[in-house]
């Protein structure tokens, strides 16, 4: 169904489903109209490309040289989560640049 606006205010026209016909009825005016074969259209996507787009599959931020112990990938992400006890260590992990398995380095305590 392509969009409609209202003839009399503009607002979108939203469509309603009464006694097994379809409307499209303005919410501020209440204007109603039944939907004819001309308000309808059917559209097949015959083509569906998948463009390459921004997102890539690699961790743009992984820039440490760090051999990643699951998959072997050579540069990781350091994540610092700050202390949340002032007696604390900072939280400090290594995320893989590929297969995002994440390890924590630095000191352990028990």
């Amino acid at each position: 169904m392509k969009l409609n606006f209202c003839p009399k205010c503009k607002d979108l026209l939203v469509p309603k489903l009464e006694d097994s016909k379809i409307f499209v009825r303005c919410l501020k005016c209440d204007f109603l109209r039944e939907v004819t074969q001309d308000l309808m259209s059917k559209e097949k996507i015959i083509n569906k490309k998948i463009a390459k787009g921004v997102v890539d599959d690699k961790n743009i931020y992984a820039t440490y040289e760090n051999e990643c112990k699951k998959c072997g990938y050579k540069k990781a992400q350091i994540i610092d989560r700050g202390v949340f006890v002032s007696d604390e260590d900072n939280l400090i992990f290594i995320k893989c640049g590929k297969c995002n398995h994440v390890e924590r380095i630095g000191r352990r305590t028990s």
